[in-house]
């Protein structure tokens, strides 16, 4: 669902909410990480019968460890994009106060100064403008690349119940990692869904523009 801008929500408000989720993704994929660690504890205690669980804690590992790259990647570009989205709302807004006083006639003796300093922000803005769809669909790629490296998440956590059930003595303290791996990526999926909405109504809003 393409999400919608009203007046009381602008491109500042997206770039912090998209700096939160981010936030709470890397969390969350530390979390998954730290869960494996106790995972291969486990499973080294349980012997041979655990045997098969193994390779799935390294996998849940290191899908862990590449969403928090990813992220770490994302955060970087994201603190550009908020700083575009500070600079967007003061041209814009310059825009408008120059466009008022023209329209006004308050300063006709001004008009030509005037019009070449509207005239250079109007084109500071459109550079700025395209900056920021080009960062926009960057993020948005990155993004993508996450929700990508959690795909595999389902049928890893169904196969580690599988291998959990055969741990003798341990498959209910297995059984609780891949609850957590199905829970975390669940909710590293709708934090990025939250993320793209927000990147799709600033794509929307800087099209209008044009």
């Amino acid at each position: 669902m393409t999400r919608s801008f009203n007046k009381k929500e602008n491109i500042l408000i997206a770039a912090a909410t998209i700096s939160s989720e981010l936030r709470e993704v890397r969390k969350i994929a530390r979390e998954m990480s730290l869960g494996v660690m106790n995972a291969k504890a486990i499973s080294h205690r349980a012997g041979d019968t655990a045997r098969g669980f193994r390779p799935i804690t390294d996998f849940i590992d290191e899908m862990a460890h590449e969403i928090i790259s990813l992220v770490n990647q994302i955060s970087k570009q994201s603190v550009k994009f908020s700083h575009l989205a500070v600079r967007h709302r003061h041209l814009y807004q310059t825009r408008i106060h120059y466009r008022k006083v023209i329209d006004q006639g308050d300063a006709v003796k001004y008009i030509k100064s005037l019009q070449k300093v509207m005239d250079k922000v109007s084109a500071d803005l459109e550079q700025c403008r395209k900056s920021f769809v080009s960062m926009t669909r960057k993020l948005s790629s990155l993004l993508e690349d996450i929700h990508r490296s959690t795909r595999g998440a389902q049928i890893i956590s169904a196969t580690s119940r599988v291998e959990a059930s055969r741990a003798e003595g341990f498959s209910q303290s297995l059984e609780v990692v891949a609850n957590q791996v199905d829970n975390s990526t669940d909710n590293i999926r709708t934090r990025l869904q939250i993320s793209h909405e927000h990147l799709i109504g600033v794509l929307n809003l800087l099209s209008r523009e044009e």
